[in-house]
């Protein structure tokens, strides 16, 4: 990643400064011929004033003050104009284009090869660990215990996938009630709008407290854990959009025709109507969490795109399975799940290998599921719109990385968290730390999803997120500064590191130093009474 973030920096240094300077002699240009074309009528006015008699000042004077009303209802038109396009930047609109890595292949070869020599290199990493499980056993040998641990039996596999039709199935159940709400809220208002709202939070409550206690009851591994409150989670934001976004169509109604309003925010990608359950469920699939009525697609599937992006896939998760077998495998490291003497020595050279291990797991888990995986399901539902992630790469602050790493979490937080919080405060000190509540909203859904693999919560992310994160989000260096690019990915390999050294200690302390399970101790430290390294 970092030669093709070095190259795609520079590039964007080089376009960006052509691009204003032509911008600016643009500008300058328009501004000229408005002044001349101002001067020549003010010129032409002047003259025709001075043969006119007095009673035709009189004409003129009307019709200048007729002129000046004429010219201030324009600029309160422009005024609610601007207004109006400030709202129309809020909403997000989907255009087709493809991954920024995949733009960067297509079109520099050295970025191409670049990437397939990374990609060889992780194919060899998988060969070299496959070779050494062989040569240790003495006989073609697949150590298939982590794999075993952290997915689960052919049995809990199935009660997770069972779990997750029954998750789809419930959120299927919010169109209906949605429309049952329309038809309520056209006989009364008040009691309609009570109901739905109290279903719909007594539905969200229940969907997340099933799959809590089906967790925690079935005692299911890691990897299904994971993937149930990931996609509880991704259930929850995709329904509160759809609701979010056609509430606005059944209380302010609107026309295709309409100069301003939603027919203008969002590039014609919404109808007047309430979307129709094929919409909705086109929704609930497509790589997405903001709800359009139409989205851009592509005229048809590449099944050699989804293939190709299926054995990167493949590649990915089995290159992250053996990550967390060199980190959170203590056998590999000679301990054999021992207590040992807590010592700085032992503490900085674990660090050292989880900032190694934890940043290569960081990368690799984002490339799975930004790029193979989201590309994937875009290609087989013809999704057109790619552009899961930006070159985060290249920031030089804390505020761009966080805008530019997930974008399909940055444009739903944006839309449905920032600005409405922005708009029920509504003043100045709010607007300039309107991203605070943001970061801990986000970090307390990361601490949620980290929850269900460990069985514990370690507020980890939450303390980074809340105090260094928060911190340095306002700081904002230039843009062309080199040194904050390395500061940046200094700091995510640091809080990276801390993050995996901090967990696996906390996951091993609780395994040889087992205690009643209870809901407090979920929130207690084990590590500080039984240190495992």
């Amino acid at each position: 990643f970092y030669p093709p973030g070095l190259i795609l920096f520079l590039c964007n240094i080089i376009s960006n400064t052509l691009g204003l300077t032509m911008e600016k002699r643009k500008q300058k240009q328009k501004k000229k011929k408005k002044t001349d074309s101002n001067g020549n009528e003010k010129k032409e006015a002047a003259i025709n004033g001075s043969e006119v008699t007095l009673n035709d000042s009189v004409t003129v004077a009307n019709d200048s003050l007729v002129s000046r009303s004429s010219s201030n209802s324009e600029d309160e038109a422009q005024g609610v104009g601007n207004k109006r396009a400030k709202l129309a930047k809020q909403k997000r609109i989907f255009q087709a284009r493809d991954s920024i890595l995949t733009e960067l292949c297509n079109k520099d070869k050295n970025i191409e090869a670049l990437y397939h020599v990374l990609m060889i290199m992780t194919v060899t990493t998988i060969l070299y660990s496959l070779l050494r499980d062989s040569v240790e056993a003495g006989m073609p040998h697949v150590d298939f215990t982590l794999y075993v641990n952290s997915f689960g039996s052919g049995g809990k596999q199935l009660m997770a996938v069972g779990m997750w039709f029954c998750l789809q199935t419930s959120v299927l159940l919010v169109y209906p009630a949605f429309m049952l709400w329309q038809k309520m809220h056209t006989i009364s208002t008040t009691c309609a709008n009570v109901f739905f709202v109290s279903l719909f939070l007594v539905y969200q409550m229940a969907a997340h407290t099933a799959v809590v206690t089906f967790i925690v009851q079935l005692d299911l591994p890691p990897v299904p854990s994971l993937c149930l409150s990931v996609e509880q989670l991704r259930f929850t934001m995709k329904s509160y959009s759809f609701v979010r976004e056609n509430v606005y169509k059944v209380l302010y109604p609107w026309n295709k025709d309409d100069v301003t309003g939603p027919a203008v925010w969002y590039a014609g990608q919404m109808e007047p109507q309430v979307g129709s359950i094929f919409n909705y469920l086109y929704f609930l699939f497509a790589p997405t969490l903001l709800y359009r009525d139409r989205y851009p697609k592509t005229p048809r599937v590449q099944f050699l795109r989804v293939f190709s992006h299926f054995i990167k896939c493949s590649v990915s998760i089995t290159f992250m399975v053996i990550l967390c077998k060199e980190v959170f495998n203590p056998t590999n490291h000679g301990r054999y799940g021992n207590i040992v003497p807590f010592s700085a020595k032992f503490v900085a050279h674990q660090f050292i290998a989880c900032m190694l291990w934890g940043l290569c797991l960081q990368f690799m888990a984002g490339y799975f599921f930004l790029h193979s995986w989201s590309n994937m399901f875009a290609e087989m539902l013809r999704f057109a719109d790619r552009e899961f992630y930006a070159d985060w790469w290249t920031c030089t602050s804390f505020s761009m990385f966080y805008r530019k790493w997930n974008l399909l979490i940055h444009d739903w937080i944006k839309a449905y968290i920032y600005h409405d919080l922005r708009d029920l405060f509504n003043s100045k000190f709010y607007n300039q730390i309107a991203s605070f509540p943001t970061i801990i909203i986000s970090a307390l859904f990361h601490e949620y999803v980290l929850w269900a693999p460990f069985r514990f919560i370690a507020p980890i992310l939450l303390v980074q997120y809340g105090t260094f994160g928060a911190v340095l989000y306002f700081v904002k260096p230039s843009p062309n500064s080199k040194f904050w690019n390395y500061f940046i990915h200094i700091g995510l390999n640091i809080g990276v590191a801390t993050m995996v050294f901090c967990y696996t200690m906390e996951l091993y302390a609780r395994q040889l130093c087992p205690r009643e399970e209870s809901f407090v101790n979920t929130f207690m430290p084990r590590s500080l009474d039984c240190v495992l390294l």
